[in-house]
């Protein structure tokens, strides 16, 4: 049979020695260290060209999946699986974890011999040729029932390697030599005998074995590794996307089962069936700053200098500029790295002790020694990274599980901070509508799950919450019956954007239909007499609002951007009049007005005259949409923001307070709902600047941590309201904040 190699690569680690860019959270694998790709992405690309080679499974933290999935599409490096732990289990796990993955494809594929070449990420490889030649011959041994390792002959006396002490002959029929013994990192004088008795190579960690062979060596040596990488792997979920990528992840209880122990210790100093090739082909594992100037091209002084720098009378030196010109001048053997928050001056002889000054920041709980800083293209990776894992792994999947009434339909209300669905309470228009939105824009988004998801609340919605006279009732009961049926504006404008949006996922024309019938019912029935739209249907005492307007525009806007719809274009730019003559007053919006949308006397309540910081940011995100979509300007738009900017954030917690006086001064106790932050980050997102994305990135990390954080997890329901000292306020997670936040996060994806 064919051999059929299956590279799988580990991507943990995190690099110390390679500080500042790399980091704990930010680790080596993910950055450009040589040329413009990351580590990860030459050693997946190594790869394509060797013929017996599939394309590769990735191992990863769980954390980094999104963030590793995309950089490698956009790198065009294709893979056929990511793996994701939940935590660090060490490298015989995830050889076992590698095992049976392989004996699942080999299943698949009873034709051919699949072995396992388990590689690290972040190495460099001059000799690709070369290369490709050692992983055919490693196979050949593993097939033979080795697991075999591949040996780097050594050039140096180098210390920081382990070596392997090789046998005198090769094994029958193969380049490989059974393994004498493995040696831990030696001081200089032993390297220096292992150089010259030419029996020892360097253990470069990479390792290929048939998958029933290591997963009956691992059982002798190490049996409860061995029993509980099984029961996680058969625990484990999988799933297949659009594009054929494998995603399998594990239950956290299952996989923090097995016991921490590395390859070498579980496996290869007890077993006797290893091996090792003795291989040479341009191998470096970038393990230090002296090890990436050695491997990176140079000038003629051997200089590697990058970015903006300037060197004179320098010689065999690494300088890295960032966002500032570097001189340097008289300098020799020296590494200079500099980043967006920290810079690296060190001499090459001195490269081993970087990862003393990463302890020591984080010991000292320093941010530099975990993450990249604002305007590092790490930092906004990392935090895209946590967008994408939150939304797609966490918050859509608990929604679809948990959110939904699979027995009466539609979705529910809230959660509990367990996870668990209120069942017993009334299910708001509202909250079904946006609900819709969600799982439809989710839909177009390629998240496939959510193409059946969105139609629970939306069937619901549409069979029970019509009412026989024309338009949609308020609340209903769990079962559907209808509890109050008021035909609420505000309602109305988030049944028309969710129509637009499950329209445009599902193509379905009863959609259309029924969305035409409803624009009819607020153009005839909810338009006031004397203008703009009434509150409801039957009409209350409560106070005229700008707010139900602006949802008006949003839907509106939905209709036009989606459907390039004409009807509501005349909506959107009527709303936008009302805007500008009569909701903004002296260059703020107001929220509350009397009957004919005149302004409120001082004597109102104080919080009927305040002003809404979310609401300003919420309408000059809007505003600046319908320009974009028109190129319509309201000159208001930045007074708005300014003031939300300004007085609109409690300097305690960094947060957007729920309301504030028009004067600017803060409410006695203010508030902070999850909302207001939300829209905060969809503005500075909206900006394009580098400064509005690190305000935006600051905000998602504030709400990821203050909000979506609940013991150290991030499961994927939210707190909705903070006190003024960033306690929490409310002891359920109401599904209709989900609306908010896939509005902020999509731009992030």
């Amino acid at each position: 049979m064919a051999m059929r190699i299956i590279p799988t690569i580990l991507c943990g680690g995190s690099g110390t020695r390679l500080w500042p860019t790399s980091r704990t959270y930010a680790p080596k694998q993910l950055q450009s260290l040589v040329g413009e790709k990351s580590l990860l992405a030459n050693t997946v690309l190594r790869l394509k060209s060797q013929a017996n080679c599939t394309a590769p499974v990735l191992i990863c933290g769980q954390s980094y999946a999104a963030e590793i999935e995309a950089q490698m599409k956009a790198e065009g490096a294709p893979l056929s699986a990511i793996i994701a732990e939940p935590m660090g289990r060490d490298t015989a796990a995830a050889a076992a974890i590698a095992a049976l993955w392989a004996k699942k494809v080999q299943t698949e594929n009873p034709d051919e011999d699949h072995v396992v070449l388990l590689l690290p990420a972040d190495h460099h490889i001059s000799d690709i040729e070369g290369f490709h030649k050692a992983l055919d011959a490693a196979g050949q041994a593993a097939l033979a029932g080795y697991i075999s390792t591949i040996g780097i002959t050594p050039n140096a006396p180098e210390t920081g390697f382990g070596y392997i002490k090789r046998a005198e002959t090769p094994l029958k029929n193969l380049s490989s030599y059974t393994v004498a013994k493995f040696v831990e990192k030696p001081d200089e004088a032993t390297a220096k005998s292992y150089l010259e008795s030419g029996d020892y190579l360097w253990n470069s960690g990479m390792f290929a074995f048939a998958p029933d062979t290591f997963i009956a060596e691992l059982s002798k040596h190490d049996i409860e590794i061995a029993k509980q990488s099984i029961a996680a792997f058969e625990q484990a979920e999988l799933s297949v996307d659009l594009n054929g990528l494998s995603h399998l992840s594990f239950t956290p209880q299952a996989f923090s089962a097995i016991p921490k122990n590395s390859i070498d210790f579980a496996v290869m100093e007890h077993t006797d069936k290893a091996s090792v090739l003795p291989a040479d082909f341009g191998w470096n594992d970038v393990g230090s700053w002296s090890a990436a100037h050695e491997i990176a091209d140079s000038d003629s002084n051997g200089n590697v200098l990058e970015g903006d720098v300037i060197a004179i009378d320098t010689e065999n030196s690494l300088i890295r500029a960032h966002d500032k010109l570097i001189a340097a001048v008289g300098l020799n053997d020296m590494i200079i790295v500099d980043t967006a928050d920290a810079m690296l001056i060190c001499p090459k002889d001195k490269v081993q002790k970087v990862k003393a000054v990463h302890k020591h920041l984080k010991d000292q709980g320093h941010a530099v020694a975990d993450h990249h800083g604002p305007g590092s293209t790490a930092y906004i990776a990392q935090q895209k990274s946590r967008a994408r894992d939150w939304l797609f792994n966490a918050a859509l999947p608990f929604w679809i599980e948990n959110g939904l009434d699979r027995k009466n339909g539609g979705a529910y209300e809230a959660v509990d901070f367990s996870g668990s669905a209120l069942t017993e309470m009334p299910k708001r228009l509202r909250v079904q509508a946006r609900q819709t939105y969600v799982f439809s824009h989710a839909a177009l988004l390629g998240y496939a799950p959510a193409e059946d998801a969105l139609k629970v609340p939306l069937d619901f919605m549409l069979r029970h919450g019509q009412r026989p006279e024309g338009g949609f009732g308020h609340i209903l009961s769990p079962e559907g019956v209808l509890l109050d049926d008021q035909a609420d504006a505000y309602d109305h404008a988030f049944v028309l954007m969710s129509l637009a949006w499950a329209y445009k996922a599902t193509g379905d024309k009863s959609v259309l239909q029924t969305a035409e019938s409803v624009m009819d019912f607020v153009f005839a029935e909810l338009r006031h007499p004397v203008r703009g739209f009434r509150e409801a249907i039957p009409e209350s005492d409560a106070l005229r609002r700008a707010n139900p307007h602006m949802h008006l525009l949003e839907a509106a806007m939905a209709w036009m951007s989606l459907h390039s719809h004409s009807r509501m274009a005349d909506l959107a730019n009527e709303i936008v009049g009302l805007f500008n003559t009569h909701f903004c007053i002296g260059g703020l919006l107001r929220e509350y007005f009397d009957e004919e949308l005149g302004p409120l006397p001082k004597s109102y309540p104080a919080i009927d005259l305040a002003v809404e910081p979310g609401h300003l940011i919420e309408w000059t995100y809007l505003l600046r949409l319908y320009e974009k979509l028109t190129g319509d300007s309201t000159d208001a738009t930045a007074t708005m923001e300014a003031f939300a900017d300004r007085y609109g954030i409690n300097p305690l917690t960094g947060l957007v307070v729920d309301h504030v006086h028009p004067n600017g001064q803060m409410l006695d106790a203010p508030t902070s709902r999850l909302w207001p932050q939300t829209e905060y980050i969809r503005l500075k997102l909206q900006a394009g600047t580098s400064h509005d994305l690190d305000l935006a990135l600051h905000m998602f990390e504030r709400i990821a941590d203050d909000y979506m954080t609940f013991d150290d997890r991030m499961p994927g329901y939210w707190r909705d309201q903070l006190s003024a000292d960033g306690q929490n306020l409310l002891d359920r997670a109401p599904a209709s904040s989900f609306y908010h936040i896939l509005g902020c996060l999509e731009p992030l994806l």
